[in-house]
């Protein structure tokens, strides 16, 4: 029994030296399979950098914008290679609000005296014109433009300058408030000093113009080096954009005087009616006489009769307290008041005022 157990332990000790060469040589040999696989492999590759957006290098390639929408087409300046840079995306042009010809939103101006319009400026396309302003309400309405003759012209040889107290000025103002027919109007303004050369606002020449009909809310545009002026009739105003002197259209002007007070001396030579009062330092609409003209007589009236114009007392026309409103909401109404008391109309054929091809 002992030999046995001699032996068992001898048989045993040879197949475990065997087996642990075995595995050994198994751990050699997948180690070398996989060191040679390694050798083998590629070695990993950083991941492609995106392509180069294609720049557009002639006339006949777009430039799109986030939409895919094509905006413009782009030439490449002279004497520059397109592969430098890209070209810059142009902005589409958007027409102002205030130049929008459109129609009234309301007839009557329902609101109270108030001073809640806020004044911006609008740059003017070019170089050396001041532009206009342009007003708007709390909602967000245009309801008026503006814009001077500062001088250095026909219309106005004196300079405005504010550091040497010269405001010499021809000023037009157009206002809609809550763009209603109602209060439609223009206001002339020229300023000069008094014999002791000394600007006052009781020296202010104003005048204060309505034109009928009133179809549309006047609007203002850029045309080249012009601002052209629609009015409510749908007849047109040109002025220089750099200087605002009349250049065309149905409004004609003498220049300022400079000598002697006067008021302004701009002139409407269209078809429609017009209602016209002056003062000197106060507001034209009280207690003065309002004149009321037509563009438009009739041609059979009897020679010697004043059959283009009358005179009415203001008060007639306007209220006389508070927010000052014109007495006429509505075109009809003003119409059978004209031929009552002044024994003329509006006229009657809108077709031939409007020179728009579209109105909002």
């Amino acid at each position: 029994m002992k030999s046995y157990g001699i032996f068992i332990r001898l048989i045993s000790g040879v197949l475990l030296a065997t087996a642990t060469r075995h595995r050994f040589a198994l751990f050699l040999l997948t180690s070398l399979a996989f060191l040679q696989s390694c050798g083998n492999s590629p070695a990993p590759q950083p991941p492609a950098p995106p392509p180069i957006p294609k720049i557009a290098n002639s006339v006949t390639e777009a430039v799109e914008d986030t939409d895919g929408q094509s905006l413009a087409k782009l030439p490449t300046p002279a004497g520059e290679s397109a592969s430098l840079k890209p070209p810059a995306i142009p902005t589409p042009q958007k027409v102002p609000p205030e130049s929008v010809v459109s129609l009234p939103a309301v007839d009557a101006n329902m609101t109270g005296l108030r001073y809640d319009t806020v004044i911006s400026h609008r740059p003017a396309p070019f170089p050396g014109s001041h532009g206009w302003q342009y007003r708007k309400n709390t909602r967000g309405q245009v309801v008026g433009f503006e814009f001077s003759n500062r001088g250095g012209n026909r219309i106005l040889p004196e300079r405005y300058d504010i550091g040497k107290n010269k405001h010499f000025t021809r000023d037009f103002q157009f206002r809609f408030d809550e763009r209603a027919r109602q209060d439609i109007h223009l206001s002339i303004t020229d300023w000069a000093p008094s014999r002791d050369k000394q600007f006052r606002l009781s020296e202010l020449m104003t005048s204060v113009l309505l034109f009928f009909p009133r179809f549309y809310i006047p609007a203002i545009a850029s045309v080249g080096a012009s601002s052209v002026v629609t009015l409510p009739t749908g007849e047109e105003v040109q002025f220089d954009a750099k200087t605002h002197e009349i250049v065309s259209g149905v409004f004609a002007e003498a220049p300022v005087a400079l000598s002697a007070p006067r008021f302004p001396a701009v002139e409407y030579l269209g078809k429609g009616v017009t209602v016209r009062v002056n003062a000197r330092g106060t507001d034209p609409r009280i207690a003065t006489v309002a004149t009321i003209t037509t563009g438009s007589p009739d041609p059979n009236c009897a020679k010697g009769q004043p059959c283009n114009q009358c005179q009415v007392q203001a008060r007639e026309l306007w209220e006389q307290k508070g927010a000052v409103r014109f007495k006429f909401p509505t075109d009809d109404e003003f119409d059978r008041y004209l031929r009552a008391r002044c024994g003329f109309g509006l006229p009657q054929l809108p077709g031939e005022f409007v020179n728009h091809a579209s109105i909002k």
